[in-house]
């Protein structure tokens, strides 16, 4: 039998570790012996030994020499997408509002079968990325044309399908939710012994994050609100995994900062409390990682976040609750009840393994053939 042959493209990849980047991950480890995978992605460095190990078949796109925000944009090379779009019977595009992305969809589209993934508000993500909020209003038409080229949306819940239905996009939509990969996100005590051994905070509360490190993530809250809560609690640690623009603010005593990690599932186990203060988000994959893995969480209610943290299963914060004091206040709350604190992260686990990656591949193989 001939496998279909799938293009995913993204504007982002390895050897960066983003949500998205990581959500390609898995379903081509899931779907590459149902489907004929290519990536169409920036080349950027380090990526060429990655995908060797990983075993995919690659097409790059090269890069500017500018960067926007942490990204280096792809530099659209039509002959290149071309070629890649005429070899593929489906495009599934991760990054409709990238450079990369909407080029391609407007090579493809009334030619192949043209599948997005929303993992992002775009209109919402790039004023915070750049730091300039006014321009969203002028955004959002231009991203409301390049979506509405797709013929389908996968979309991790009816919330964000309504919230690209107001903007006026108007393709059909496929709900696809997304979780943690149990199989890498989960609790091990001994694991847990040794990588705090590792690290230097045996007998320390560690405060943990992981993911991009760019404005939006409100980096510089949590530092600050560490800061606040270290002086009345001298053996605290804040523990940042990950890489971007926001890192370099990553210094002073009781900060640890890793940089991009190959296994963050590792140095989560770490962790005491897991504080995810992002300004937007949709589905917010590496707060479902940190439930996955047994953290309890004190988070702010972006995106798709409240359909799976409650008061009961964590601590969540409106936005106008984005404050330090509050901020440390809640943390504080999880270091003065721990037995609590981790009854509400079990099940806040419980809820979260209700979906499987088998579930989320299934649905998006279903998406895939059509």
């Amino acid at each position: 039998m001939v496998r279909k042959k799938v293009l995913f493209v993204s504007d982002t990849f390895y050897p960066r570790v983003d949500g998205i980047v990581r959500f390609m991950g898995e379903t081509y480890k899931y779907l590459n012996r149902d489907f004929d995978i290519k990536f169409l992605v920036p080349k950027l460095e380090g990526v060429e030994k990655i995908v060797k190990e990983k075993k995919m078949k690659v097409i790059y796109s090269p890069t500017f020499n500018f960067t926007i925000a942490e990204f280096r944009p792809s530099r659209p090379i039509q002959k290149r997408i071309r070629a890649a779009v005429d070899w593929a019977d489906v495009v599934f595009v991760n990054t409709p509002g990238g450079t990369l992305g909407a080029s391609t969809i407007y090579a493809a589209r009334g030619k192949k079968r043209l599948i997005g993934y929303a993992h992002t508000i775009d209109w919402e993500l790039f004023p915070f990325a750049i730091g300039r909020k006014s321009i969203a209003r002028l955004l959002k038409p231009i991203f409301r044309r390049i979506y509405s080229n797709l013929d389908v949306i996968l979309a991790p819940d009816k919330m964000i399908v309504d919230k690209y239905k107001r903007a006026g996009v108007k393709s059909k939509f496929k709900i696809v939710p997304l979780n943690a990969d149990q199989t890498k996100f989960k609790e091990n005590l001994f694991d847990r012994l040794i990588i705090r051994k590792d690290l230097g905070v045996s007998g320390k509360f560690v405060i943990g994050f992981h993911g991009r490190l760019s404005k939006e993530k409100n980096v510089k809250l949590l530092i600050d609100s560490f800061r606040i809560f270290r002086k009345n609690h001298p053996k605290s640690v804040l523990l940042v995994l990950g890489d971007g623009p926001e890192r370099v603010r990553l210094t002073g005593e009781g900060i640890i900062s890793t940089g991009f990690v190959s296994d963050p599932e590792k140095y989560l186990k770490a962790m005491d409390v897991y504080v995810f203060l992002s300004k937007t988000e949709t589905s917010a994959l590496s707060l479902m990682e940190a439930i996955a893995s047994g953290v309890p969480v004190v988070t702010s209610d972006a995106g798709l976040i409240p359909t799976y943290v409650t008061s009961r299963t964590g601590i969540i914060l409106k936005r106008s609750q984005l404050k330090r004091e509050i901020v440390v206040r809640a943390i504080d709350m999880v270091y003065k009840s721990p037995v609590k604190s981790k009854l509400k992260a079990v099940g806040a686990k419980l809820f979260t393994d209700s979906r499987d990656w088998e579930d989320i591949a299934n649905d998006l193989k279903r998406a895939f053939e059509g």
